[in-house]
């Protein structure tokens, strides 16, 4: 018995010596972090801070007019503060799509489809200043309009 247990005791500390090689299991490569760089950059010579490289603005609405009004309102803010744009990219609509029966009792086969339209637009605002944003931020944009910035 005590051989027993002394056999199943060197197998253990051979698989715990294998682990502790690099702290991985048998022998694999160590998983290195990512390298991330600094996304705010600080232009001294000009005096401005520049906030980002590119500013994304991701807008959703159900209504196109809507959607044209805002996506004109930001590219004109963008362009009177010298920055240049990208834009706005048309994303793919989404259709969602309600089957109601018409009748609450009677007629399972009588039955209506509704659907709203998502539509998406994509504008980038390249090489913004601080006026850039100070404008985009103070816009009034139509109701019915979600807006999603990304530095």
């Amino acid at each position: 018995m005590a051989a027993a247990c002394a056999g199943m005791m060197s197998g253990v500390a051979g698989l715990s010596a294998r682990r502790s090689v690099g702290g991985n299991v048998a022998g694999r490569a160590p998983v290195r972090a990512p390298v991330r760089t600094a996304a705010f950059q600080v232009n001294a010579a000009e005096g401005a801070v520049v906030a980002a490289q590119k500013i994304r603005i991701r807008l959703k609405s159900f209504e196109v007019s809507h959607m044209k009004a805002a996506c004109d309102k930001i590219i004109e803010a963008a362009t009177k503060t010298e920055a240049t744009i990208s834009g706005p990219v048309p994303l793919p609509t989404k259709r969602r799509i309600y089957c109601v029966l018409r009748s609450p009792h009677v007629n399972k086969d009588s039955r209506e489809h509704f659907e709203t339209r998502t539509h998406h637009r994509l504008i980038d605002v390249h090489q913004p200043t601080a006026q850039t944003i100070d404008a985009l931020m103070s816009l009034e944009l139509p109701a019915g309009v979600e807006i999603e910035v990304k530095l």
